[in-house]
């Protein structure tokens, strides 16, 4: 497997044992590395629930959502000036961290860190460009991507509620920043596997694009909640352990379109959740192995 695993999202909810037991089974695989949180970057961390060999694509998504539960302001788009430098000293502390990743490691382990351009619903594509011109001024040689989130729809539905792709590859032209699509996020934005597939295009036409993480999506009601969650529903296969996840709008076919559009030195991979939520270490496991097994097929490897 030459792919990235979101393992935290596959292992979350496990006790602090069930997790290192995880991390440990995930060893024997061939990865490419992990996607992980920004708060997994503290060396102790990393020692304990890595392998050195790993390249580490960090996310800064949950530390977004967990600060817009208590500021709604919150966000390097946002044209709150506290909002917007309470994002901008988060993401500072981010990018810190994973040169100091890269530095123990003596070579390039972080391949990006991922922004977003939060806040919901009151995103705006200037404030979130002053961002970005600050970030560089720092002058921290961190790759960086902007994770695509799902913007608002028509009627005020959404989940994140973050910029419109077409705003991000405006502010994003010209600048050294790339953008990545998580398929699910994007699936859910058009409600549509469609609306994935012309996302991942429309990036790579820019020039832009950065990498593609899978996550399902699905327009039912399943273990994973209503229609239209943001929960990382697997994709659907013939694998046994993807039986769950058969309304899954991600499959083999879906997998293939986007594939070819990720450019050579781009980054891919998967990010799954399992139900029932008191899934054993093992079922998780056969989840995230027969998920990666498809989005290799996929690659003909």
């Amino acid at each position: 497997m030459t792919s990235y695993l979101g393992a935290y999202a596959l292992f979350g909810g496990l006790d602090a044992q069930q997790e290192a037991r995880g991390y440990a089974a995930l060893r024997e695989w061939n990865l490419a590395g992990l996607e992980l949180p920004s708060v997994n970057l503290a060396p102790g961390w990393l020692t304990e629930h890595t392998d050195p060999a790993w390249d580490l694509l960090v996310t800064c998504i949950p530390a977004v959502m967990a600060a817009l539960a208590t500021d709604r302001t919150y966000g390097l788009a946002s044209p709150n000036p506290e909002g917007r430098a309470a994002a901008l000293a988060d993401a500072r502390r981010a990018l810190e961290r994973a040169a100091s990743v890269d530095e123990m490691a003596g070579r390039r382990r972080v391949s990006a860190v991922q922004i977003h351009s939060a806040p919901s619903l009151s995103a705006q594509a200037e404030p979130f460009a002053r961002s970005l011109d600050e970030i560089a001024r720092w002058g921290i040689d961190v790759p960086i991507a902007v994770e695509h989130c799902d913007a608002p729809r028509a009627g005020g539905a959404h989940v994140k509620g973050f910029l419109t792709l077409a705003d991000e590859l405006a502010v994003l032209a010209g600048r050294n920043v790339k953008l990545g699509i998580n398929w699910g996020r994007s699936a859910i934005e058009g409600q549509s596997s469609e609306a994935a597939h012309e996302h991942v295009a429309a990036a790579a036409a820019a020039g832009l694009l950065a990498g593609v993480i899978f996550s399902g999506a699905t327009d039912q009601s399943t273990a994973w909640g209503p229609a239209w969650g943001d929960m990382h529903i697997p994709p659907r296969g013939e694998d046994p352990a993807l039986a769950e996840s058969a309304a899954s709008l991600l499959d083999a076919a879906a997998i293939s379109a986007a594939l070819p559009f990720i450019p050579s030195g781009g980054y891919r991979g998967l990010k799954v959740s399992v139900r029932p939520l008191e899934a054993s270490v093992e079922a998780r496991l056969a989840v995230g192995k027969a998920g990666l097994c498809l989005l290799e097929s996929s690659l003909g490897v």
